[in-house]
This record gives structure tokens, sequence and C-alpha cells, in this order.
């Protein structure tokens, strides 16, 4: 293979997203912790092997550390994903990477981000062999070796970033690879992005690079990558979740519509870098956008020569934005920046100008950090609070160095319950058969030995319908979504040409109609991968599920949600799980499609005669009817409700609306006291 076609190889490879990447990450978290068992067989081996009892303890308590930690998940990037170099020939230089701060700083550390999964089984091409420099002239004359891998090849890779504590003074610092992957040419070789951070600083936004043995394939491999700010892990988010979206969006109604975020920051300031977080579109799973077309005007009013205006266009119109954008000044002297999104994001018959932070930094100083912000939109001027709040859409935002830090924390803990899945293995094989024929010659041919016979086989058959379960929602959860987000992406991107090429409109129509039912298929996907989740079993599961369920599906609707019953904690068996959330379900699709209603009371409560009562209310204009028999979805909730025992009660009309009523005994809901 020529370097021609390694060229177009790695141009098509990067290009393929891999919708699956959204959703893996998250089923592989789910399955990553061994599973502690609680059998009386387990519970024996723990108090006669006190170091099973304490390989489990510290088990546990690496997976409530876990938690406190910010998420790792790789989102796939389709531009500006990093840089790849190469060594063209066995004789040539190491192939180098140089960045340039400008000055002598202290630096503290260096995180070297992996480059994003291509397709599941990529092992990625991190550097193998590797070496790190520090020096304060820029032929590297007296450089001073801060790490090096020496002939034995770092294998710590796992997607996570790679830290480097440094601690040393220099002007220029070089990534040198003595070895990297043999694909058609020599030592290949990729990175996401590289953190460089000074005194606890980002320094590496307004760096100068240079590179030895590019790759260059721009826009989407190019050297600038590196110190973007953009890599498959997203933003820099803390591990908790806020209750409910924060940002701003602006519904552009007319196209040409311009909407501005200015910031008067009352003195001039050096400006090194402004940061825009992107907008999370509430109810979708991983749909982040920005403005298709950004400018960001810097200026000293009074002052014309200091006006600097920087565009901003989106390379690829429409895509998903799933990392800040960095805008790096280098200290540019200013008192008013004005950001103005003059292309809005559109997909399907939304159209927005939205963001969800703004980030001024000078020095180690957010300028606007809770200071409000003006927004100015179709002539209409308002001050905005949550664009500075320190909160994207999803979660709270935190340094990106204490990010980093978190999910470097986060892979020792991820490598270390790797290493203690086998011990525990090996102790707890050990500790159950020495249990059991302890118990075994103790007990003799009592009537416990049958007893302790049947709970392995029961527990061990419960397990191995639990990893089909798991195997099962996992297949559904990674290949179905994946297939559902590439048909909804591909539906966009074609909307889109076409629009371009003045195609027809019932195409695009047609377009359209695919790519809202791929979205719906998978949040159907989603509720049966749920349905068939085992450690959501309980009827406070179902009850959180459907308060989610409500608010996806009736938004700009007033949803009032009341449980009283008090045996929440009873679980429920698969088929009574199942018919009651699709009873309910069913339910609350009828309201949509027609009922019209702007007021729905969703309650649950224990009623008379040990029965779990459910209740769903509207002022809609009622259900339709058919030649005086029920409609379809009406038959569809009375076949749910005949086939757990329920009792249905209906009663619908224009005037007041819909109320249905079932009444399900809890000896048809829950599990018996013997079921695997």
């Amino acid at each position: 293979m020529n370097l021609l076609q390694l060229h177009r190889l790695l141009t098509r490879s990067s290009l393929t997203l891999m919708a699956g990447l959204m959703f893996a990450p998250c089923a592989s978290a789910r399955r990553f912790t061994p599973d502690i068992p609680d059998n009386p067989i387990s519970k024996m081996a723990r108090l006669v092997n006190p170091k099973l009892a304490e390989v489990e303890d510290r088990v546990k308590w690496l997976t409530r550390e876990s938690y406190t930690l910010a998420k790792y998940q790789q989102f796939p990037l389709r531009y500006n994903v990093g840089y790849r170099g190469h060594r063209s020939d066995v004789d040539q230089p190491d192939p180098s990477i140089i960045m340039d701060f400008g000055k002598v700083r202290l630096i503290d550390a260096v995180y070297l981000i992996p480059t994003q999964r291509e397709f599941l089984n990529d092992t990625g091409i991190f550097p193998k062999c590797f070496t790190i420099e520090i020096s304060d002239n820029e032929n590297f004359a007296d450089a001073e070796l801060v790490y090096s891998t020496g002939d034995k090849p770092y294998n710590k890779v796992d997607g996570l970033p790679v830290a480097f504590d440094i601690d040393r003074k220099g002007r220029y610092l070089r990534l040198s690879v003595q070895r990297g992957h043999n694909q058609g040419t020599y030592d290949v070789y990729g990175l996401s992005e590289i953190f460089v951070f000074s005194e606890g600083q980002p320094i590496s936004f307004n760096a100068k690079i240079r590179t030895t043995g590019d790759l260059d394939i721009s826009p989407v491999w190019h050297p600038h990558a590196l110190n973007d700010g953009r890599s498959p892990l997203g933003i820099w988010h803390h591990g908790r979740a806020i209750d409910e979206g924060i940002g701003d969006e602006v519904k552009v109604t007319t196209r040409g519509t311009s909407t501005s975020w200015q910031v008067d920051l009352n003195a001039t300031q050096a400006i090194n870098q402004i940061i825009l977080f992107p907008y999370q579109i509430l109810g979708s799973q991983c749909t982040s956008v920005l403005p298709d077309a950004l400018r960001i005007q810097l200026e000293i009013p009074g002052e014309p020569d200091s006006i600097m205006v920087r565009d901003w266009g989106n390379p690829l119109p429409g895509s998903t934005q799933h990392t800040p954008m960095v805008f790096a000044f280098g200290g540019m002297p200013a008192s008013k920046i004005t950001i103005t999104a003059t292309s809005y994001w559109i997909m399907s018959e939304r159209t927005l100008h939205a963001l969800s932070e703004i980030e001024i930094w000078s020095g180690s100083t957010n300028l606007i950090a809770g200071k409000p912000v003006t927004r100015t939109s179709d002539g209409k001027r308002s001050q905005i609070s949550t664009l500075s709040d320190g909160h994207s859409s999803e979660r709270a935002i935190i340094p990106i160095q204490s990010w980093l830090n978190q999910l470097t924390k986060r892979g020792q803990i991820r490598r270390e319950l790797t290493a203690l899945r086998s011990i525990h293995t090996q102790l707890s094989t050990r500790g159950e058969l020495n249990v059991s024929w302890g118990s075994a010659v103790l007990l003799g041919l009592t009537f416990l030995i049958p007893v302790f016979i049947f709970e392995r086989k029961r527990n061990k058959s419960k397990e191995h319908l639990d990893v089909i379960r798991k195997r099962i929602a996992a297949d559904l959860h990674d290949d179905i979504g994946s297939n559902l987000g590439s048909i909804s992406m591909i539906a966009r991107t074609a909307r889109k040409d076409l629009a371009r090429l003045n195609g027809p409109t019932e195409i695009d129509n047609d377009l359209g109609e695919v790519e809202l039912i791929a979205r719906e298929s998978s949040l159907a996907m989603r509720d049966i991968v749920w349905l068939l989740e085992r450690k959501q079993d309980s009827i406070g599961d179902l009850i959180h599920r459907m308060r989610e369920t409500a608010s996806r599906l009736l938004r700009g609707t007033k949803i009032t949600f009341e449980c009283n019953s008090t045996k929440t904690a009873a679980k429920l068996t698969l088929d009574a799980k199942r018919h009651l959330f699709l009873f309910y379900k069913e339910a609350i699709h009828n309201i949509v499609k027609h009922s019209k209603a702007n007021d729905v009371k969703i309650r649950l409560w224990d009623d008379s005669g040990d029965r779990l009562g459910m209740e769903i209310i509207d002022n809609g204009v009622g259900l339709p009817m058919n030649g005086g028999q029920s409609s379809v979805s009406v038959k569809k909730l009375e076949e749910r409700s005949g086939v757990i025992g329920g009792t249905l009660e209906l009663d619908s009309s224009p005037e007041k609306g819909t109320r249905i009523r079932l009444l399900v005994k809890r000896m048809k809901l829950t599990h018996p006291s013997r079921s695997t």
C-alpha cells in the first residue's frame, strides 16, 4: 500500500460514523463491575476467607468512588478529529510534534488524548514507544527528557487520558515517536488532543504547533486539531447530572435572522480564549448543537483600530457538536465582546440559535462567571443569566484539568477492578467449594444438603437468565441503536443535499418522515431494553420510567404525577412489567394522537383488596369511537388489562375529556416467593 492509498483509506475510515459508539460506552459501563453474589454459600465463604471479604469490600469502595467522578463516554467526531503522523522510511528521523508556548513557562502536566474508536474492535493507534522533552531553545539543543517509554511499548491505553506530571520549566515541548503502528507505511500514530497546563491553566490552546511526518487530511486529521479543545471525550462535565436543561435557545422563524450575545467587561482585559459550549436538545440522547455559523467580535469602544473579527462556519452543517468550541486570542485586549449566530441549526421543523454556556478567559479568570449576557434577537434585547452560570445543558462544567484528572482516576479504577475481577473469581470459586464440602461433611445426609444444592442451582439458573437478558439488551442497544442513528443521520444529510440542489418537496417530506420514524424507533428500542433489565423490576422503577416517558411524550403539556403507593419496592414479573408499561404508554400515545389535551393527571395508589390502582385523566376532546364500538386504541387497552387480570374503567366525552382507570391485584403483578 502506497502513501496515497493510505491517505484514502484513512479519509474513508475517519468520515464513517459508527453511531453505535454513542451507545456502546453506556452498555459496557453496566457490564464492567463484577457482580458480587449474595447467596448463603457465598456469605459463608466470606466468613471463612477474610481475603475474599477484603477483595469484595475493595470492589464496592471502588465502585462507589467511580460514581463521584466525571463520566466516561466516547462521542464520534466528524471533523477536526485529531492528528496522524508517520515515518515513510525506516531510515528517517523520528516523527514529532513540537508545541511553542511563546515564552518560558512552568509546565505542570501533559495529557495525551487517544483517538476515537472508529469501529467496535478498533485497538487504536496511540504511540507505542515515545519520549517527551522540554527545552528553552527551538532546536532542542539543551533538551531535558521528562518521560520515555524506553523499549517497552506503552500498553495502558483504554480511551481515557494518558497523564504525565512534568513540573519543569521550558518554552517548547516535543513529543517524539520511536515506534508506532505499521499500517501500509512505517510507525503510523495518532492523537486526538494534547492538553498542556501551567499553574493549573491550559496553555496548549494558544500554542503554535510544528510537526514532522504529517498525514495531513484536512479538515479531518491535521496538526491544529491537537490543541482546539475537541476530543471524543466530550464536554468538561462533572459526574452529577442536573435536573433540567440550562442554556439559551432562540427559535428562528425567518431566514437570515441573526442572534447576538454581548458582554461588556467594563474595562479592557487581555483575552486568552473564548469557549462556547453546545446546547443539548431536550429529549434527545446524543444531540448537542451550536449555530452553523458564528462571528466573534472583540473591540474597545471608541477605538476603531482595536476591532478584531473572527468567523467560524461548521464544516459539516447540521452535524452534532459533542465538544466545546475554543477560540484562542493570545491576550488580545478588549472590553466588549459580541458573539453572533449568523446561521441557524436545523433538524426537521426545528430551526435554532442556541448555546448552553459562554466562558471568556483572561489568564486564570473567567471574566463573565455569574454575570448576565445581553441577547439581541429579532430586535428584542434580553438579559440571560443561564449562559454564565457554570452549567451546560446537562451537567456542571468543571475546570479542564479537574475533568482530566477525574477521567484519569476513572481509568485507574477501571484497571484495578479488572485485576480484582480475576482475583475475586478465583477466591470466590475456591471459597464456595470449600464451604460446600465442609457443609456436606458436617450435615451429612440431612435435609440441608438438598436445600443447598437446590439453592445453588437456582442461583446459577437465575444468573444464566440474567446474562441472556443483558446480552439481548446490549445487542439491541448497540446494533439496532447504531442502525437507527445512522438512518436518521443519512436522512438529515440527504435533506440538506436535496435543499441545496432544489429537489422536489415530496422527497424532502419523505426524508423527514424517515428521520422522524428512525428517532421514534430508537426511543421505542430503549423502552424494550429497559423492559429486559432485571435490576429495574420494582414498582418504584416502573413509576420512575413512567415519569420519564410522560415528560418525553407530553412536552408542552401540564403534567401532574401523584404516587400514593407504599409498596413500591415490590418486584414485578417480567410479563406484568411489560403489560403495565405498554398499557400506560398506549394511554399516553392516545393523548398525544387524539385528545388535544393541555392538562394531564397521572395517579397511582393502593386500592382496597390489595390492588394497585392507575388512573390517567386528560382535559382533551375524548377518544374516537367507530360505529358504537371502541376504537382500535381502546381495544389495545382492554387486551392489556385482560392479560394481567385487571379491571378497566374508561370514561370519555368531548366535553369532559378522558379518564382511564386500571385496578390490578398485586398477586397478579408480583414475583412468587420462589421465582427464577
